[in-house]
């Protein structure tokens, strides 16, 4: 559930990522416990976790701010914000957009019905989100991904796919991701472990762009996401 972006730039330095994880920093301290702490550089979270180094065994603000606030410092001493140099990431490495969608389910009936939402998924996800295919979807609780293998619909029905099923190398938990035909957009569904909800993140990429194109993809990609989000939404009925 965390941006891609960070990986693409980790590969051009050549500095190895894992990023096969679940939510939470009991993750993130389990692959510095497998690979060793003395190579850890950097690990982080969609929820605005960061921990930078060994010197903490959680998420650490303080360091963070404290390069923040030196890449801010180096940046003004050139007459540019952070903003810009975001800017060039996505000119170098493309743009990447993230969005949150979280669907209440309080009451006696809410675990029942979260329950059944990811049933559902597992079973019968959604053909398009966006008006993009939906080509593969990832299954962790049953470590299994099911990829798009061919249209089983007479012309003129509703369509329909057949799938064909792979073993999916990665840690058990209650998530599934949908990949869509674009790639690297995509959609990530997990209940909350804490709350009565689940939570549906949205993931829009497109590659890299001239400056002068980066404020249309990025209008483009609001509206992708927007679009995702309000086709999930008639999919789940909330």
């Amino acid at each position: 559930m965390t941006t891609e972006l960070i990986r693409r730039i980790a590969d051009r330095y050549g500095v190895r990522t894992a990023g096969n994880l679940h939510v939470g920093f009991k993750w993130i301290g389990a692959e510095m416990d497998l690979r060793g702490p003395k190579l850890f550089v950097f690990g982080a979270e969609e929820s605005y976790g960061f921990l930078i180094g060994d010197h903490v065994r959680d998420k650490d603000a303080a360091v963070a701010s404290l390069l923040t606030a030196e890449l801010a410092a180096m940046l003004k001493s050139q007459g540019r914000t952070l903003y810009q140099r975001l800017d060039e990431l996505f000119q170098q490495y493309g743009c990447f957009t993230e969005g949150q969608i979280n669907v209440e389910m309080p009451g006696e009936k809410g675990m029942d019905d979260m329950r059944a939402l990811m049933a559902r998924l597992r079973t019968t996800p959604p053909v398009g989100l966006g008006g993009l295919k939906v080509v593969c979807t990832r299954d962790y609780l049953g470590g299994t991904q099911k990829k798009v293998s061919g249209s089983i619909s007479p012309p003129g029905a509703m369509p329909t796919f057949a799938w064909a099923c792979e073993p999916l190398d990665a840690p058990t938990g209650d998530l599934v991701i949908l990949d869509l035909e674009a790639a690297g957009n995509y959609v990530a569904v997990r209940p909350s472990g804490t709350e009565p909800k689940v939570k549906i993140y949205l993931f829009a990429y497109d590659p890299p762009a001239a400056a002068t194109e980066l404020p249309a993809t990025k209008a483009a990609q609001a509206e992708r996401l927007k679009a995702i989000g309000a086709d999930f939404r008639a999919f789940s009925g909330t």
